[in-house]
């Protein structure tokens, strides 16, 4: 088990309005791509459990809840990405492993992500993300090797975290290590 609280107290804030910095997106896109809020604060609490049942059993949970307060500027309305109002309230990630073979782990991961304001167009819906992979660890010539194999998103969930930039349906990988 673990809890952790944490706080910010910044001032001289830099939002980066980056998104649309001049000359990004062409021409006649862009403005001023830094902004300053005076006073912002962020904090919140983490909390994470992990749990293992025998040899081949384990299961991670955790849970963040975050909140700010920032001083207003006047200026937030025509920001296209305004930091403070882009974290999410809630999150939720859950892990399970289990040991199939010897040094085989098949993993299935999920991830819930709150509501949140959004500077281009509506609030930001919350969603559930589930990823699914196996990993396989073995040794050539006293080289210890990783192979695995994962497909991120197996529901095809539409999502975006940043407001107007969706998130792929499907993200299908194959990722090689190696420790010396």
């Amino acid at each position: 088990m673990r809890t952790a609280g944490f706080y910010y107290d910044i001032k001289d804030f830099i939002n980066d309005n980056g998104i649309t910095a001049a000359g990004a997106l062409g021409p006649s896109f862009g403005s001023n791509c830094l902004y300053n809020i005076d006073h912002f604060k962020l904090y919140g609490v983490e909390l994470e459990a992990a749990i293992h049942v025998g040899k081949r059993f384990r299961a991670t949970a955790a849970y963040v809840y975050q909140e700010y307060d920032a001083d207003k500027t006047g200026f937030e309305a025509a920001w296209s990405y305004y930091l403070p109002a882009l974290l999410p309230k809630h999150k939720i990630k859950l892990l399970a492993r289990y040991n199939v073979w010897p040094d085989g782990w098949l993993e299935l991961s999920s991830r819930y992500v709150g509501g949140r304001d959004s500077q281009r167009g509506p609030e930001l819906d919350d969603y559930i993300t589930v990823d699914v992979g196996i990993e396989q660890k073995f040794k050539f010539h006293g080289v210890e090797w990783t192979a695995s194999a994962f497909v991120n998103n197996v529901t095809g969930t539409d999502y975006q975290e940043q407001a107007g930039f969706e998130m792929p349906k499907y993200v299908w990988g194959l990722q090689f290590g190696s420790k010396f």
